[in-house]
């Protein structure tokens, strides 16, 4: 029998690229739908009570919720849920992604600094894998440059069953592109493991995303405060 899941993530947090992946290797049904945006099935979904914070009008949301409980029930009507994937980048990849992406969807300006939505995502995110176990939290950077073992971490992690093709020929690692992003080449990869991105940011810039992001999100996701220092 499929396991059935949900994944999760902030958009270019690389979360069609774990999907990908794991639809490639293991017998699983992904829950989420893409058709309404505000609904907390779909995988952007802002699920903080901040809701002024929200990078595009279609994530408008009025949903608050006090523990993870409540935030399955507001679901709806979905099979028994064995496992919650929460996909994410590091702060300052992400958010030079996030710019250019919201400028090429024509979002409108915003008022508040986009790290405040990557701090309010994952906090709350962080807050319900202290009430549930099956919330597990996978870093971006490790599927690119572990991806085999990563997927047995998620495989065991969850207790996942391969399908009959990572069966016969072993866990499928190389995908060569997936949808809304560009083909994996060495040097996407080097632009990651080197932190190429940094160039994009003063000291200035860096110490506002520094201050944005609570010291607790950081740890649990396993990212380093990154200065030019």
């Amino acid at each position: 029998m499929k396991k059935n899941l949900l994944h999760y993530g902030l958009q270019r947090s690389g979360t069609n690229f774990m999907e990908t992946l794991l639809l490639k290797n293991f017998r699983i049904n992904f829950l989420n739908s893409n058709l309404d945006r505000s609904h907390p099935i779909q995988k952007h979904f802002r699920l903080y009570d901040e809701k002024h914070l929200m990078p595009d009008p279609q994530y408008n949301n009025n949903l608050t919720y006090k523990n993870f409980q409540e935030y399955i029930d507001s679901l709806g009507s979905v099979p028994h849920i064995d496992g919650v994937i929460v996909v994410s980048k590091d702060p300052y990849s992400w958010l030079t992604s996030y710019k250019k992406w919201g400028a090429k969807c024509n979002w409108p300006k915003v008022d508040h600094h986009y790290a405040e939505e990557y701090n309010l995502f994952y906090k709350k995110w962080i807050e319900f894998s202290k009430e549930d176990s099956r919330i597990l939290f996978v870093k971006y950077l490790d599927l690119l440059t572990a991806p085999a073992e990563q997927l047995v971490k998620i495989e065991n992690e969850l207790e996942l069953k391969k399908n009959w093709i990572s069966k016969i020929k072993g866990i499928q690692s190389s995908l060569k592109k997936v949808s809304h992003s560009s083909a994996f080449t060495s040097n996407r990869l080097d632009y990651y493991l080197n932190k190429e991105y940094l160039e994009d940011y003063t000291q200035g810039e860096l110490d506002e995303i520094n201050q944005k992001i609570e010291p607790e999100i950081f740890e649990t996701l396993g990212y380093q405060i990154s200065t030019k220092k």
